[in-house]
């Protein structure tokens, strides 16, 4: 009972100071937006289950610590409680992802939806892009800061903090260009003129 009570207190704690200083304080930038995985499923959409950066890990063990305790309330043996907290746990996370961030963003009104078009956006690379690799960008609209995961279109190697431009939006996943190659490709066609 113990182990569930500090996980979840703890959590909570971490929770709400991430809320206070991302909402209240307007402090977005101290870590707990860092993607923790590159996990992408074909079919599943498993990255949605397992916490993607710290404060979805947060949420996941507020959600785990809780269930534990109920599940602890009820004398329920550990290795039936444990297992059970941790699915509890990831389907929470995915409740989150796939239900109530989307529902906040879209009565925000300026949340980016499926078919809001990134062509032409500039956006950092925030991990980096292998040939033919998935990476991951991070781009600014309306004023908030986004994150795809992207590949490139040329298939270079992109690194961590190059600027790159968003030539369009498939299913989520951004294709981009270098900043210096579309430089070239500019540069070539006003030498040609």
């Amino acid at each position: 009972m113990t182990f569930y009570i500090v996980v979840t207190v703890v959590s909570a704690v971490a929770f709400v100071t991430d809320m206070v200083l991302r909402y209240m304080e307007k402090i977005r930038s101290f870590g707990m937006e860092e993607h923790l995985h590159n996990i992408k499923g074909r079919t599943i959409p498993i990255e949605d289950f397992i916490p993607y950066n710290l404060t979805m890990l947060t949420v996941f063990l507020m959600a785990f610590g809780a269930f534990g305790i109920f599940m602890k309330a009820l004398n329920i043996h550990p290795f039936v409680s444990f297992p059970l907290s941790l699915a509890f746990g990831c389907a929470v996370n995915f409740t989150v992802m796939h239900f109530i961030k989307p529902f906040f963003e879209s009565i925000s009104g300026d949340a980016l939806g499926k078919d809001t078009d990134l062509s032409g956006y500039e956006a950092v690379c925030v991990q980096r892009i292998g040939g033919d690799d998935y990476g991951r960008i991070e781009l600014v609209y309306h004023d908030k800061k986004y994150r795809f995961d992207a590949i490139s279109e040329n298939e270079t190697d992109i690194g961590k903090g190059e600027t790159v431009y968003v030539l369009y939006r498939e299913e989520g996943v951004c294709v981009v260009e270098k900043q210096s190659e579309v430089l070239d490709i500019i540069n070539e066609d006003s030498g040609n003129a």
